[in-house]
This record gives C-alpha cells, structure tokens and sequence, in this order.
C-alpha cells in the first residue's frame, strides 16, 4: 500500500504543471494547491527515515498549506518548478564546498580505490554545468510564472524543461562514455 501511494504521489509531482494547468480550469488555486500539496506530503512522509524527518516534512506541508490557502494566487502554484530549481541550485553548490558532489558519488561505485584525480575534477565540472543549467531553467521557470500565459508556462515547465534536462543528461552521459573514458584510458 505504501508502495503504492509513493508510486501515485511521484506521479503527482511528474504531472504538475499538467495539473496546475487543467485544475486552474475548474478550481481555486487554493484547492489545486491541497491536492499538490497532500502528493508531496504522502511522497515526503513515505522518504521519512524517523520522527524528526516526518515531523519536519509534515510541518514543512502544513506551512505550505495555509500558505496557499491564505494567498490563492495561482502565481504561488506556478511558482513551484522554479523553487525546485533552486533547491536543485543549492544541493548541487552545497556538494561543491562539501563533497562529494552527486556525480562523484554515482561515479564512485565504478571504482574501488576512490575516484582517480582527473575523474575527481570531470565530476567537479559536471556539477557546475548542472548548477549553470538549473539557474538558467529555474529562471525561465519564474519567468514563465510570473509573466507568460498558463499554456506557455506549462509547455515549458511541463515539456520542455523535462527534455532539456533528459537533453543535458543524455549529452553528458554519451561525452563521458564516448570521449572522456578513451582519453583518459578510464
């Protein structure tokens, strides 16, 4: 059962623009941001390791919650895929100054010894290209929230953030296994 309800909450958050965009149709912003908000709140509270971590996360809901209920401005949902950007934004520089970074992580388990000092700094690199790359969406995220029509900010927010992101990781990915390994006879 909670596999299953982690299953449709993740699928709640992978459809929110689509969501905001058709529910904004029929709802109060207010109601469309429950429903939002009760996904992320089952997909938090099933990640929660302990008491403090589901305290935290159910906090972090209910604040969220009167939040939107006392606003009721649709601006408040669209917002959202820009505040993901810039909590992407923040863990990312966060693993810079207190490694490791994500990608060295996810390369570490090609290797036994520990990272080698060129793959060490390729991870390093990857990792800004993604900070530059989640500055740049999270911007035309609020962008599109703040001053574009809801067609436009779901086309970009539902669609194609999802394919540059898919777009970045693919290129990256075909880089490292395509020219980065055989140079470095990794």
């Amino acid at each position: 059962m909670t596999r299953t309800l982690g299953v449709l909450a993740a699928l709640v958050l992978l459809l929110y623009p689509l969501i905001v965009y058709f529910a904004g149709n029929w709802l109060e912003p207010r109601l469309v941001g429950v429903i939002l908000a009760g996904g992320y709140g089952v997909r938090l509270l099933s990640k929660a390791q302990n008491g403090k971590a589901r305290l935290a996360a159910l906090s972090a809901i209910v604040l969220l919650l009167v939040v939107l209920w006392l606003w009721n401005d649709e601006r408040m949902l669209k917002l959202w895929p820009a505040f993901i950007n810039v909590l992407m934004v923040s863990y990312f520089s966060y693993t810079l100054f207190c490694p490791p970074t994500l990608p060295a992580r996810m390369a570490s388990r090609e290797f036994n010894d520990g990272l080698p000092p060129v793959v060490e700094l390729y991870t390093r690199r990857v990792t800004q290209l993604w900070i530059v790359f989640f500055i740049v969406n999270g911007a035309l995220a609020a962008y599109t929230a703040l001053y574009a029509s809801r067609e436009v900010w779901a086309f970009y927010n539902g669609l194609l953030a999802y394919v540059l992101i898919g777009l970045l990781f693919a290129l990256e990915y075909l880089y490292r296994n395509l020219f980065f390994k055989k140079k470095h006879g990794l």
